[in-house]
């Protein structure tokens, strides 16, 4: 027999070390080029969304004719021998973002109003509405002759205080434009 028709134990070893090293290179190939093909799939998946989605707004743009309770200055009068009503009262309007002006006791000559009266001239109807809109059930609009556009809330015998604040499910207005 002839040597070269025998492989030595030696060579055979060799060849399986080399298939075995071949066969771990491959498997560890093809699991990265997976874990980039799943990486890059959950990525691009991500930016889709994104692009899908528009982003939530922080703000409503802004408008320059929405009244704000802070554009508005109210006069806070007690028509009623409750001690501290104006006060008290003033206070919750303060903090519903409303400007006091004056806070005292009523001085017109018209008669104590049952809930509370919001009196307003022409050019304060805008501001009037915007304060009624915070005040109790059974307040009363009453328009008079003054000529600027001044609000004033009048506190009658049966106010127990401001109606619920209102929850908006809308953003805030964005604040207005600043010139450059």
């Amino acid at each position: 027999m002839s040597e070269y028709t025998t492989e030595s134990p030696f060579s055979m070893e060799r060849r399986q070390r080399q298939r075995r090293a071949f066969i771990t290179i491959g498997v560890l190939l093809l699991g990265l080029f997976f874990a980039f093909w799943y990486g890059l799939s959950y990525y691009e998946a991500d930016r889709q969304a994104a692009r899908a989605a528009p982003p939530t707004p922080t703000c409503s743009p802004y408008d320059p004719d929405v009244i704000l309770p802070a554009d508005i200055e109210i006069s806070v009068y007690n028509a009623t021998s409750r001690n501290g009503l104006a006060g008290r009262s003033a206070a919750l309007l303060e903090q519903r973002g409303f400007v006091i002006d004056k806070v005292a006791n009523d001085p017109s000559d018209r008669p104590t109003p049952k809930v509370a009266e919001v009196r307003y001239g022409q050019e304060g109807r805008p501001k009037a509405l915007v304060v009624l809109d915070v005040m109790p059930e059974g307040t009363k609009a009453v328009k008079d002759k003054r000529t600027d556009a001044t609000v004033e809330v009048a506190l009658g015998t049966e106010f127990k205080g401001l109606a619920p604040a209102t929850t908006s499910t809308e953003p805030p207005m964005c604040p207005a434009p600043t010139p450059s």
